[in-house]
């Protein structure tokens, strides 16, 4: 049985308006005046009429591709704990661009040595760019031409022309030192390829060095925590406090949510959630810039503070 896709013309009949009506509403054209009920109409009967939007003829009118591409660079050596990290929150982004009208891309980079070949053979509208070396950002972003919005997540990058976005760590660690576990013994910190941020957490966290652990392998972790049974701990991420709780009692642990899932942990555990927070961040940022590039945020690091109704 063959469906018949939905046109503009339908959309237009379903919710009373003009077919140039629901055009200005699905392109998301900014310049005309509609009413919200309007909007609201039209993309109601869109989504009731499973309504596809034509890319290549948009392409066409708008010279844009509507693709949106997420970089991810990874080790080969990734524990399945960083394989699993950015799972929920690129879930997440996804839903928000494809209610949009995008479609995404993910590409998997090699942290180490990315090649960039296959980027060049996508016309991307915009770019996010997760958790990069610094030795290797100017050779991703070189790869993209001026006026395509990139945009660097879980990484300090010291270059003013792009936007970075993190979780507001100071924030964070505020939030753990007040629950009752406070003062913590020792720090579980998951790894990042970008090693500024890494020793940036580490910093902010207060400990001294021998009381933080840079998540590695589990081996490691077990024989960093020997002996803690009896102290209290902060974990980041919730992979990282799984593993840790094979050793230590998961009642004396805090989490800083830094996975998006900390359904995932033990009820005993102290969590600091940021729920869907830095999703929604990258992406309202990102349909900001693809509008008015030079009107973003006056600063060029965006902080996601934790989400204080978890």
């Amino acid at each position: 049985m063959t469906i018949k896709k939905a046109t503009l013309k339908d959309i237009a009949k379903a919710a009373e308006v003009s077919v140039a009506t629901v055009s200005y509403v699905i392109n998301n054209v900014t310049s005309q005046t509609i009413p919200e009920e309007t909007k609201r109409r039209v993309l109601e009967a869109a989504k009731q009429l499973h309504y596809v939007p034509n890319l290549a003829a948009r392409s066409l009118v708008k010279q844009k591709s509507g693709l949106i591409g997420i970089l991810v660079n990874r080790t080969e050596n990734d524990g399945f704990w960083r394989q699993l990290h950015y799972s929920t929150f690129i879930n997440r982004l996804e839903q928000l661009l494809t209610a949009r009208g995008y479609h995404v891309v993910l590409f998997s980079l090699d942290a180490a040595d990315p090649k960039l070949d296959i980027i060049s053979e996508r016309k991307l509208d915009g770019v996010y760019v997760v958790d990069v070396r610094t030795e290797n950002f100017h050779l991703i972003s070189s790869r993209f031409s001026i006026g395509v919005p990139l945009i660097v997540i879980d990484s300090i990058i010291n270059d003013s022309l792009f936007y970075k976005v993190n979780y507001d760590y100071d924030d964070a660690f505020a939030l753990a030192k007040a629950s009752p576990l406070a003062p913590f013994g020792y720090i579980i910190i998951d790894s990042f390829n970008n090693e500024e941020l890494t020793q940036y957490i580490a910093s902010v966290s207060g400990l001294e060095q021998d009381a933080v652990h840079f998540l590695r392998d589990e081996e490691s972790l077990s024989r960093f925590l020997k002996n803690k049974m009896n102290q209290t701990g902060l974990a980041l991420s919730e992979f990282a406090a799984i593993m840790a709780a094979k050793y230590v009692n998961p009642a004396n642990l805090a989490v800083i949510c830094s996975a998006g899932c900390p359904d995932i942990l033990p009820n005993a555990a102290v969590r600091i959630s940021f729920g869907d927070l830095k999703s929604e961040a990258v992406f309202q940022l990102m349909m900001k810039l693809l509008i008015a590039p030079r009107e973003g945020p006056d600063t060029q690091y965006v902080l996601v503070k934790a989400d204080r109704e978890h």
